[in-house]
């Protein structure tokens, strides 16, 4: 093939690339981003074609005599064809341009010209050059199009997977929910046989005394178990009824009775508060694990305060304590399964704030914790209720 093929593969090389990679130092006043650089593969791609375009000219251009120019046409369409399953679309179009100009230039007579003087032959030019775009296009769509359809399956895949896990988890949830359930109310049987037996021990005996606190300590752990197992089911129906807030903290404390004994009870803003729609035992029962965590932290002789107030159809309970306070960024795991805050005392199970956050959000309701800014650790209920003045 003649030096001039050379050069002038070259210069088409040069002025096809330069438009594409070379950006200007300066900014245009007008222009608000400059254009992002080819990546280097696809620099490679565009190198890569030219090279295959000079590579096939030659090739063309030794068999010329023997095969005609249209030859040289159907290798050129051949080779777009295989590089447009692997390129991207930019070097694609570019080697079927550079493809059909090379094939005018060297091929179609008068050869070294553009110029083309039969009929037949610019037909023949220009079937090959829309031939020539349409399918370098049409195969990167297509290319496009299978990596699409790839990144879905992969996509589909990935939900499947996910969804596999979640049912996974959510059916070690249920196992596990069944088996706490299952065991804590087999252990209810023989605390209540222990606890008719130390009756019958009498007071006095100071061995009773010790296996009575003993068995309380158990069976709130088993009523705790089996209250997460509750809170954490479906089959929790709040039943709201009429009750005054009074009851409801007298239901709330009466079984605490001995761990309160050695702090002050302070309520207040219940003394006008009207009938409210909630459920008592549900709420009781919240009010009761606050209380018995405050006695737990709190110093003795310290008083635990509980303040009601009522406002726009919204119950407000704050439980306080004038203990050290909640641990520095313990406030958004107090309320989870299990956790107990660095230093807790030992003996507790960490259930009691997950089953109160539980029972709250069963009755539509929520629970924060803080430090109170004077000291303290400070639980705020909300819950909607309605009102109604009492007869």
């Amino acid at each position: 093939m003649p030096a001039a093929v050379y050069w002038r593969v070259m210069f088409l090389q040069g002025r096809c690339l330069k438009p594409r990679y070379v950006m200007s130092s300066a900014k245009s006043p007008s222009s608000q981003s400059s254009p992002l650089p080819i990546p280097l593969a696809e620099v490679g791609q565009y190198s890569c074609g030219l090279t295959l375009v000079f590579v096939l000219a030659s090739t063309c251009w030794v068999l010329l005599p023997y095969t005609g120019d249209l030859f040289a046409a159907l290798v050129f369409l051949m080779a777009i064809v295989v590089v447009g399953t692997w390129w991207n679309r930019g070097p694609v179009l570019m080697m079927a341009v550079v493809s059909a100009l090379v094939w005018n230039y060297f091929f179609i007579p008068p050869q070294y010209t553009l110029h083309i003087e039969k009929p037949q032959d610019v037909v023949m030019f220009s079937l090959f050059f829309i031939v020539a775009l349409s399918m370098g296009h049409l195969i990167t769509r297509l290319r496009a199009r299978e990596a699409t359809l790839a990144q879905h399956h992969q996509e589909r895949e990935h939900l499947l997977a996910e969804k596999h896990r979640a049912e996974l988890l959510a059916e070690s949830e249920r196992l596990h929910r069944t088996l706490l359930d299952s065991v804590s109310h087999e252990l209810k049987t023989p605390i209540a046989i222990i606890r008719t037996a130390l009756d019958g021990l009498g007071q006095g005996n100071p061995y009773a005394i010790e296996i009575n606190t003993a068995t309380r300590r158990l069976q709130r752990i088993v009523e705790s178990f089996l209250e997460m197992t509750r809170a954490e089911s479906e089959a929790l129906e709040p039943q709201p009824d009429w009750c005054e807030i009074g009851d409801v903290l007298h239901t709330a404390t009466a079984p605490i009775q001995q761990e309160l004994a050695a702090h002050k009870l302070q309520i207040t803003g219940t003394e006008n508060m009207p009938l409210l729609r909630l459920d008592s035992r549900l709420l009781a029962q919240v009010l009761g694990n606050l209380l018995h965590n405050a006695t737990r932290y709190a110093p003795a002789g310290t008083a635990i305060e509980i303040h009601a107030t009522l406002a726009n159809g919204t119950l407000e309970l704050r439980v306080r304590d004038h203990g050290p306070g909640l641990p520095l960024g313990s406030e958004d795991h107090l309320f989870e399964k299990f956790y107990r805050a660095p230093d807790s005392p030992a003996g507790g199970t960490g259930l009691g704030l997950a089953i109160a956050r539980g029972l709250m959000l069963a009755m539509k309701g929520d629970i924060e914790a803080h430090t109170h800014p004077e000291g303290g650790a400070e639980f705020v209920l909300h819950l909607p209720v309605k009102t109604r003045s009492a007869a």
